[in-house]
């Protein structure tokens, strides 16, 4: 009896630690949660975690060191995505995401939240975006209370501040672009009808997986990199030979402090990374060896070919030089900044792809006059603050190590493409 009122007053089903979940969560959380988090989303997932035998310490709302190690363990027995970080994936494994047992409140006429929702986001909204889907939006954001004015399909200013006061209220990533981690905690990101949980791999599939019209008929691995601000959520799409599946979903990554910007229209140096869609770049060394994939650690088994970085490898970045986004053969002292003195990214660059953003003897910016698009546009590891949170990248895309890797395995030369946005 003394169990079982325990058992109560944590508010979760109790069942076999090794294999057991809750059937039934009496709490809820509805926006992705990591170091630094607080509140009841936070105690709801400490209880939870506790309850299944991942102990993250006393419950007190505070998603610290501990917590964060519960939560890699579970990641790691449910053969999750191990990051630490819980949103939509390891909060649906763990039966807590979305909406408490009690039940939500009933939905305001002209939308509707949670797992009722009767229409659908599948792509990022933003100011000037325009139809059903912002319809959709408006409707579920008036329906959460956060008033956008008439539902008219048009994303105007007032619709853009109602997301940012709805992603502020939710710890979320604050842009004022609707995506995915916004439009999942208002329970309308995917298909309109109720479908079954997603897993992180897999090979699932449905219209979410579906790569974007202006990807190239050869693709059969896509990397889409949805931005918001510095931060984007990554998605790995392969073409299973009959049709695409879900490889691995809403990956945690970083682009540039100041976003994304096409690619016609950014300029080294400005804080952005190229949005468009690119495919995976190659380029020939000195040496003449030609390669797709390069890294000063170990090479993770790609399917291109690997550069182990060696003294002397250095990537050209200096705007209006024939250099510009090649990689060249110069000493340590000779490669300064801008240019990238490869061997001296030893934690970012220990693994990468090339980014084929402004490759090839037509680039723009090798000689005087032209516009410096883009050079060393990678996709590299996360490179982190004394606090361990990712930074921003110079430029490029880069993913936790675990993801990084999982993704560079897939890619082909000649069929992967990268679309950033």
């Amino acid at each position: 009896m003394l169990f079982v009122a325990f058992a109560s007053l944590l508010g979760v089903f109790v069942g076999a630690p090794s294999s057991s979940r809750p059937a039934a969560a009496a709490c809820a959380i509805s926006a992705n949660l990591g170091i630094g988090s607080r509140g009841d989303g936070v105690r709801c997932l400490q209880t939870t975690l506790n309850a299944l035998g991942y102990s993250s310490g006393p419950v007190d709302g505070v998603f610290g060191g501990v917590t964060f190690r519960a939560v890699q363990s579970y990641q790691r027995a449910k053969g999750l995505t191990v990051d630490g970080l819980v949103g939509r994936q390891t909060g649906t494994s763990l039966g807590i995401w979305g909406t408490a047992t009690a039940g939500p409140a009933a939905p305001t006429p002209g939308g509707s939240t949670g797992g009722t929702a009767g229409c659908a986001v599948t792509s990022s909204l933003r100011v000037g975006s325009t139809g059903a889907q912002v319809r959709c939006l408006q409707s579920a954001l008036n329906a959460a209370g956060y008033a956008v004015g008439p539902i008219d399909g048009k994303f105007g200013n007032r619709t853009r501040g109602a997301v940012i006061n709805y992603q502020r209220a939710k710890r979320l990533i604050v842009g004022g672009i609707a995506g995915r981690q916004t439009a999942t905690a208002l329970g309308v990101w995917g298909t309109a009808a109720p479908a079954p949980t997603t897993p992180p791999t897999g090979g699932s599939t449905g219209a979410g997986c579906t790569p974007p019209a202006s990807v190239p008929a050869a693709a059969r691995q896509v990397l889409v990199v949805t931005s918001s601000g510095s931060r984007a959520d990554v998605d790995l799409l392969v073409h299973n030979g009959t049709t695409w599946t879900c490889a691995r979903m809403n990956m945690t990554g970083r682009v540039g402090p100041n976003g994304v910007r096409t690619l016609a229209q950014r300029r080294s140096g400005d804080g952005t990374t190229p949005g468009g869609v690119f495919p995976l770049g190659s380029m020939t060394a000195p040496d003449g060896q030609t390669f797709q994939f390069f890294g000063n650690g170990v090479n993770p088994g790609v399917r291109g070919t690997w550069r182990q970085v060696k003294a002397g490898d250095c990537w050209g970045a200096t705007p209006n030089t024939a250099d510009y986004n090649t990689l060249v053969s110069r000493s340590a002292a000779n490669c300064q900044s801008p240019d990238e003195y490869l061997i001296n990214f030893q934690g970012a660059y220990s693994r990468a792809a090339l980014i084929g953003a402004n490759m090839g003897a037509n680039r723009s910016g090798n000689n005087a006059g032209e516009p410096a698009l883009a050079a060393a546009i990678f996709l590299h590891r996360h490179s982190y603050d004394a606090g361990g949170n990712s930074r921003p990248t110079s430029g490029c895309v880069s993913l936790g190590n675990d993801n990084l890797i999982y993704v560079l395995q897939r890619l082909l030369p000649g069929q992967a493409y990268f679309v950033i946005r």
